[in-house]
Order: structure tokens, then sequence, then C-alpha cells
């Protein structure tokens, strides 16, 4: 995704131009009640697209739909600006092109997996668009040919904004792509991975101000070792951290990738021959992998919420967020998706940051987005070459609708407004949301490699390069089945 902070300046300047006759971009939502003022009609773009209409036909979406990470459209207007926005969107892609959009949704991503493949090998067309995650998803729908390459679907601009060009670019194999991620799937914008602090904590430790080593450029890997020191605390003073006392940090294990991602480190790299190669053991990325270790794998600051039980939650992410939820630590790591759900009604006022730096050196903040959310999003190989104009029509309208109102609502009102509790908070969402970088082995996790390398980067185990060393082959070759499944499918 390019840099989404240009993407709400040209809604701004589009809504300028809007009496001009140009796009326009999101709905007004300065009223106080709530309630949403109609956008001016987005229109150039669109007419681009297609000036036929297909008659009535439906586009049926199959997708993964939860509470904590939504995808399907209310059935009619709510007034809250980012469901009407959804709503809007699909009521102007059917009225533009004379079709009906159904949407078949499970909360569950294997329903979602299994449906689509018992579908397929019947030889059923009934599902024209699908859109789950991409890890324990469509990676496994990908390479046995269940899905088409969507560049030779009609429409589709893959190259531009409203799609994920960290897909285009780390999901494109033999010069297909059959997977892509973006806007068209609200939960995209619950995919980042980042550091929340608790506002009131940081100021009794008399914690620098962390909006301005994010924004000056010093918010690196050495000043979160620094700020996490001395700040733990054995709070019934029996000799050892367990999750009844007070920590510096709070993370589970997808934080790890966060890390490795931001520190500016790859799992994998295109090699000489054009295919993707694993490089977890480069120089480069074992130094990464050090310096993150020596400042995030310390049991005494640091909670591992993987292994957090509370008794009267059921839910994962309920109690991997409770200790930062409730004061009993100063800093969290995990992906938007948590924050959004379950900090909400949080007592203390806390701030969002990007993932550090390696050093300052590094140009830019790197923000890893969770493969595990229902953000993928990829076509059937039984939509017909008659079907596919209809099918990519209405998809770029709907990911140029979802990135030009949809986006700015969710960007603004959702996350600027109600998770976000202060300007400075809010700029840093302008950096997290630049781009959401997705790592093909963070998907596949090849031979375990990518599990591995995310364990031991917090400290959930030790000794990557020998145990690296030790599933490497396994690794490689599955690689290569992947490889070689994706260059063996003809369409």
């Amino acid at each position: 995704m390019k840099k989404f902070l240009t993407a709400i300046i040209l809604v701004s300047l589009l809504l300028q131009m809007a009496a001009c006759g140009t796009q326009s971009g999101s709905p007004d939502t300065s009223g106080t009640d709530g309630t949403t003022t109609p956008a001016p009609e987005t229109t150039s773009y669109l007419e681009t697209l297609s000036n036929k209409t297909f008659n009535g036909e439906t586009l049926t979406i199959i997708l993964q739909h939860q509470t904590a990470q939504p995808n399907v459209p209310p059935e009619e207007q709510t007034g809250e600006v980012v469901d009407d926005a959804l709503f809007n969107r699909d009521r102007t892609v059917e009225e533009r092109l004379g079709i009906e959009i159904e949407y078949v949704a499970y909360d569950d991503r294997g329903k979602v997996r299994t449906d689509v493949q018992t579908a397929i090998t019947a030889g059923d067309s009934t599902y024209d668009l699908i859109i789950t995650s991409m890890a324990g998803g469509l990676n496994t729908l990908a390479p046995q040919g269940y899905l088409l390459d969507l560049n030779i679907v009609p429409a589709l601009s893959l190259d531009s904004e409203w799609w994920s060009q960290s897909c285009h670019k780390n999901l494109t194999f033999n010069g297909k792509q059959y997977i892509t991620s973006g806007p068209i799937s609200l939960a995209y914008y619950y995919a980042p991975c980042v550091i929340a602090f608790n506002q009131r904590i940081t100021d009794e430790y008399q914690i620098p101000d962390l909006y301005e080593m994010v924004i000056d450029g010093s918010w690196t890997l050495e000043q979160f070792g620094q700020i996490t020191k001395n700040v733990a605390k054995d709070l019934n003073n029996d000799g050892s951290m367990t999750q009844d006392d007070f920590f510096a940090f709070a993370c589970d294990e997808l934080t790890g990738q966060a890390f490795i991602i931001g520190c500016g480190g790859s799992q994998t790299e295109v090699g000489e021959d054009g295919n993707p190669t694993l490089v977890m053991n480069s120089a480069k990325n074992i130094d990464i992998l050090d310096k993150i270790i020596s400042v995030v794998a310390d049991d005494s600051m640091r909670l591992l919420t993987e292994n957090v039980k509370i008794s009267d939650m059921n839910v994962p992410a309920q109690f991997k967020t409770w200790h930062f939820k409730n004061a009993q630590t100063m800093l969290m790591g995990y992906n938007m998706s948590g924050i959004i759900a379950y900090l909400r009604d949080m007592e203390d006022d806390y701030g969002i940051i990007p993932m550090p730096k390696l050093n300052e050196n590094q140009e830019e903040y790197l923000t890893y987005g969770s493969p595990w959310g229902p953000i993928g999003v990829a076509v059937p190989v039984t939509c017909s070459t008659e079907r596919a104009e209809m099918v990519g029509t209405a998809m770029e309208m709907m990911a140029y609708l979802s990135y030009t109102t949809v986006g700015p609502q969710m960007f603004n009102i959702t996350l600027k407004e109600k998770v976000s509790r202060d300007e400075n908070s809010k700029a840093m969402m302008d950096i997290i949301y630049e781009d959401i970088i997705f790592d093909l082995n963070g998907i596949h996790n090849f031979g375990g490699s990518g599990g591995l390398l995310r364990s031991c980067a917090i400290g959930a185990k030790e000794n990557f390069s020998s145990q690296y060393a030790s599933l490497l082959s396994k690794a490689e070759e599955e690689l290569q089945t992947l490889l070689d499944q994706y260059y063996s499918i003809v369409e």
C-alpha cells in the first residue's frame, strides 16, 4: 500500500474540487450528532471502469466476518460512519453496474476454506470473490490451483494505492499473483502490529516523550531497551515474575515478527533466478535478531501473553490485552484488532506508536501486518472469462471506494477518535498506515522457520541459529514445493 497519509490529503483536496465536477472523497463527519452527511458522488475514475451494466447479475462474496474484525456491511444505514460508508459503497457499485452484492459470511476461516474447496472441486461457480485470512486460508488455496491469476481479471489495477503493494511485490510467482489485500476488506485496518503505551505510567516513570522520539526518528531498539529498564516490579515479593506482577512490556509471539520487519529484517528475498529464497540466517538478519533479543528477551521485564490465562475469559485476545488494560504493564506489543476491540473502555489514557527502528540510520518506520485476520482477497478459478469482466469491475470499484470513502472514515473516526486519545497519537496513525508489510514466510511458515524466528525474537525460544540449521532443509523443501505447485498451475 502506498503512502496512506497521501490518501488522506488527496481526499481533502478532492472534496474541495467537488464543485468542479471532479472526484470526491470522504463524507463530511463534522456533525455533532454522529450522523453522516452524504458525500458528493465519486465519478471520474468509476466512469472509466465500465460503461456497461450486467443485467441484475449477483456478485457472491464468501468471506470471513468477525465482530472483532468485521467485513460485511449492515443491511441498512445505522448512523455509524464506517458502517454507512460500507453500505453506501455497495449501493454505489450495485447501481453503477446493475448488479446485486450478496455475502456468504462465516466467522471461521476454516469453514470459508472448506466451502471454497468443495465448490471448486465440484465445478460450482457460485462464489465470485473470496475474502479470508492469508495464513490458514488463501495460502493453501492458491498453490493448489483453486484461485485465478488476478493479473488476467479485467479492470484490476493491482499497482494502485487501493491494492496492497506489499502483496503485489511479495506474492507474485512466475508473473502471476493469486492473492492480494487492501481496504476492500475492512479488516485490513485491523492488521498492523504496533506498540501501545500507558500514558499515566510512562509519566510516572518519567519516560521521555515517545511521540517526539517517533517524529524525530530516534525511536529505536536502543531506546526501547532504555525505557523498559528498571520498570518491572515483583508485586508479591515471591522472587519470581509471574502474570500477577507488573511488567515493563507485554507481547505475543506475532510481535516477534513485527520487531524483525520493523528493523528492516526479511525472511525471504528474491534470488538471481527470480524466485524467493530463505535468508533468515544471513549476517544482516542474524545481527538484527541478536539486537532484538538483547532488549526484548528478558523474563524479568517482559510478559509473554501467549502463556497468560484469565479464568473468567474465553477469548485469547482478551487475556493477551488484559494486563495492559488493567495497568499491569507499561507497554504492549499487539495488532490493531485487539487494541480496537478490547481497549476502548480502558480507564487510563494510552498512546499508540510504530515498532522501533533498528537505529537512526534507518529511514522509515516499517509496519508488519498480521496475515491471520480476514484480509486476503482472491477470485476462484471457476470464474469464467465471460463473468470475469463483471467480477473485476466490481472488485476495482469496491476497492477504490473503500480507499477513498470507507478508509478515511475508518482512519479518521474509528482509529483516530475512538482508539487514539490525543492529537499526537493520531499523527502516529499516519506513520503506521503508511504501508503494511505482508511477509511470504509469515504467511507460509516454511518448515516452522517463521514460527521459530518470531519465538526467538521475544525470548520464547533460544538458540535460533542451531535450531534453524536443523530445519532449514525442510523449510527449503517446502518453499520449493510451493514454487513447483505455482509453476504447475495451468489456467
